[in-house]
């Protein structure tokens, strides 16, 4: 019966810095013989060929095993890039791996290894594609709603600008969503931070209203969209942003004692499944306020 052999210290730091992950390689280069890290590895989980697993199952893990598998000039890209940014709130089940060559996919708990033929500028420890070309690489292959949601939310925190971000656009031939992300540029510096303030602010300009400030602060607060001359106050609602709404209410009814301004609350169901139906409220608390403009109608609200 063999005795436990415990890693040397050069292997943990390394075990340290990629969260618990490790190649065949790595260990042999620190010192470690074949027959030993074959005994070893019967307690680990072999992600790949040659990729040890050693420690929980996390996305960092997942994503590591990835960049490993990949080589050393790989990257990771599109959402798995864009989250390390900030720009992504989740950690997505796909992580997509650019390598210099063909790799196959592999799965690591429940988190899909995706591998893209091809070389990209990356940065950071983990290493990542650069932002922009991963909010572009993104735009290629996540529906209109995350790609917006990921480049507001990169504009807000200040990331990136929209310069940069059509540099990156004018760099490629063909990009999914470029038209909507080149209008989201002009649109940036107007206070557009979330696919719902998007998706609001289109179905507005479609039906004729008028343009609202947005993010005006408020106290300790920030208004979403403001229709001053009218004292109208919209405020757009994502749940995992609102969860005590009481809150919200004592601050609606203390903005319409104090100033005067109605406030009108919608979220994510009203505004993408009953647009018309949003914009048709907002038109008549408008005229109740002394708007005197009419209501363009579009072809979904016959």
């Amino acid at each position: 019966m063999h005795r436990r052999q415990a890693l040397p210290d050069e292997l943990r730091v390394i075990l340290d810095s990629q969260a618990g992950v490790i190649t065949t390689s790595q260990l042999i280069d620190g010192g470690l013989t074949p027959a030993v890290i074959h005994r070893m590895s019967g307690e680990w989980l072999s992600t790949s060929q040659g990729i040890h697993l050693t420690g929980p199952v996390t996305w960092e893990a997942a994503a590591w095993a990835g960049l490993l598998r990949g080589g050393p000039s790989s990257a990771l890209g599109e959402e798995a890039a864009a989250y390390l940014h900030g720009a992504v709130r989740d950690p997505p089940s796909t992580i997509a791996v650019w390598a210099a060559a063909r790799r196959d996919g592999f799965v690591v708990g429940p988190w899909r290894i995706l591998f893209r033929c091809g070389r990209r500028a990356s940065m950071g420890s983990m290493r990542r594609t650069r932002l922009d070309a991963s909010l572009v690489d993104m735009a290629g292959r996540v529906s209109e709603d995350s790609a917006v949601a990921a480049v507001t939310r990169a504009f807000a925190q200040n990331k990136t600008t929209p310069g940069k971000l059509l540099a990156a656009l004018e760099a490629r031939r063909r990009t999914r969503h470029s038209a909507v992300l080149r209008a989201l540029c002009g649109k940036a510096g107007e206070g557009i931070e979330s696919a719902l303030e998007w998706r609001f602010s289109r179905i507005v300009a479609r039906h004729g209203l008028p343009t609202p400030e947005r993010q005006i602060v408020d106290g300790a607060s920030r208004i979403d969209a403001r229709f001053g001359e009218q004292g109208l106050v919209v405020e757009l609602d994502g749940a995992r942003d609102h969860t005590d709404w009481s809150k919200d209410m004592m601050r609606d009814n203390r903005r319409l004692i104090e100033s005067g301004d109605l406030t009108l609350r919608y979220g994510w169901n009203a505004v993408t499944g009953q647009p018309c139906a949003v914009v048709a409220q907002v038109a008549a608390a408008l005229a109740s306020r002394g708007w005197t403009g009419s209501l363009s109608r579009c072809r979904r609200c016959a």
